[in-house]
């Protein structure tokens, strides 16, 4: 998952947010530390303590600023050292659960949101609000929960993505119309007459889990225990979409993972296309000429006005022996210095209030170029973001159970209300219920 390429985390994922090779970086060797060295017995004020650092996928492209992060954090904290080792993307799961099986996780560890709530329910995790209990006033307040399981925090929030729009002016002003949309109910209206000007689509939807949270919608209870989604304004949602659906607006192809929206984008099949900023530029290596006549706006919002944020995590391993240190590495390289220097060197937002706030975000206020504005739209947008992922382990399974519904009803036919509530049961047996 390359940071160039963040997925949302689902976004993240996510992304959202974005593989290299195991064992790159700064050094070899993995698990947490067991003992300090050249000392057996945790050590008293004298002893050299050494942490070890997990990332995913980060190195070899970013070996420097890793590197050069450690290095100024070793200078500022004599008698710590930092062992880093960089984990492949589609080796991180096995590898860390294994890991916190055996007791061996690393002392500091990058996690997505998704593995995060994992290791928090095996109880591998640090209580973050006990080791740093004023953390949390430096970070957006919709961000710092995306490190939260059934209430506690575990981790702090890292490197972001945030979702913007590119859309076509041109395609819109064949339409009949000079601005963008505001509001997702507005972009449905103007994707039918985007659809009957020109033939391309308008707005598009593949999946429904993080439209219902934008639409107050919570996935699950407030106690973690059950689903909550199975109310009338979910089904009515899914009754709209399908009407939207079988008038044409929806591509089949979107749906189904057939299609690449940058590719379609460019190829000028759909006029909106809702992502991070920093994917922009495939429209322009793919059609200059689209790219030129192309715009950035501010995420649709649905009713709630917050947007989702895909995030990675810092995280303690409850098994280390070394806490204070780790915990105060966890804060270092999350502070708004090192974050606002790895901004600056990829295409990620920061998680803390002070970095987002510096003018190489705000510079792009009226820039005409679409990456560059989009850029400093997503973080501003960083004041209304929320992590809408349900802050409970199966998360990743639940969204497949209530997108696969959601799938059924617009391709299959199938009954809004039944498929809303097959989904709720089967959200409900993912929870233990």
């Amino acid at each position: 998952m390359k940071l160039r390429n963040v997925k949302a985390m689902s976004v993240l994922a996510a992304t959202a947010l974005f593989v290299s090779a195991c064992g790159g970086g700064g050094g070899g060797g993995g698990g947490g530390s067991t003992t300090p060295e050249g000392n057996g017995d945790n050590g008293g004020s004298n002893a050299q303590k050494e942490i070890t650092f997990w990332t995913i996928s980060l190195s070899p492209d970013f070996d420097d600023y890793i590197n050069g992060v450690i290095d100024a954090f070793e200078d500022e904290n004599p008698g710590v050292t930092v062992k880093w080792q960089d984990i492949p993307y589609d080796t991180v799961e096995q590898r860390t659960l294994t890991a916190a099986a055996s007791g061996g996780l690393a002392d500091v560890m990058n996690l997505n949101t998704d593995y995060l709530k994992k290791l928090s329910a095996l109880g591998a995790i640090a209580n973050m609000d006990e080791l740093l209990p004023n953390a949390k006033e430096d970070f957006f307040e919709g961000v710092w929960s995306a490190g939260q399981f059934e209430g506690v925090t575990y981790a702090l929030p890292w490197y972001l993505s945030n979702g913007v729009v590119l859309y076509n002016k041109e395609l819109l002003e064949k339409a009949g119309f000079t601005e963008p949309p505001a509001t997702e109910e507005e972009a449905w209206e103007m994707s039918a007459a985007i659809k009957e000007a020109t033939g391309a689509y308008g707005n598009t939807i593949k999946d429904i889990h993080l439209y219902l949270p934008r639409h107050g919608i919570n996935i699950v209870s407030d106690d973690f225990k059950s689903a909550a989604f199975n109310v009338p304004e979910t089904v009515e949602i899914f009754k709209k979409f399908k009407e939207r659906y079988d008038a044409g607006l929806i591509p089949e192809e979107i749906l189904l993972n057939q299609a690449k929206p940058p590719e379609w984008f460019a190829q000028e099949k759909i006029a909106f296309w809702g992502t991070g900023p920093q994917l922009f530029r495939q429209v322009e290596d793919l059609s200059p000429e689209v790219y030129a006549k192309s715009d950035a706006t501010a995420a649709l919002t649905g009713t709630t006005g917050l947007s989702h944020v895909a995030i990675m995590n810092i995280a303690v391993s409850e098994k280390s022996q070394h806490k204070e240190e780790a915990a105060k590495f966890a804060q270092f390289i999350t502070n708004a210095e090192n974050q606002l220097a790895f901004a600056k060197i990829v295409a990620i937002l920061p998680s803390v209030i002070e970095a987002a706030q510096d003018e190489f975000f705000t510079q792009g206020a009226d820039s005409d170029d679409p990456t560059e504005k989009g850029r400093y739209l997503a973080a501003k947008q960083l004041e209304t973001s929320v992590d809408m992922l349900a802050p409970v382990e199966n998360v990743s399974l639940i969204n497949k159970a209530i997108n696969e519904e959601f799938h059924r009803v617009l391709l299959e036919n199938k009954d809004p209300a039944q498929a809303v509530a097959d989904a709720e049961a089967e959200v409900n047996s993912l929870l233990g219920q």
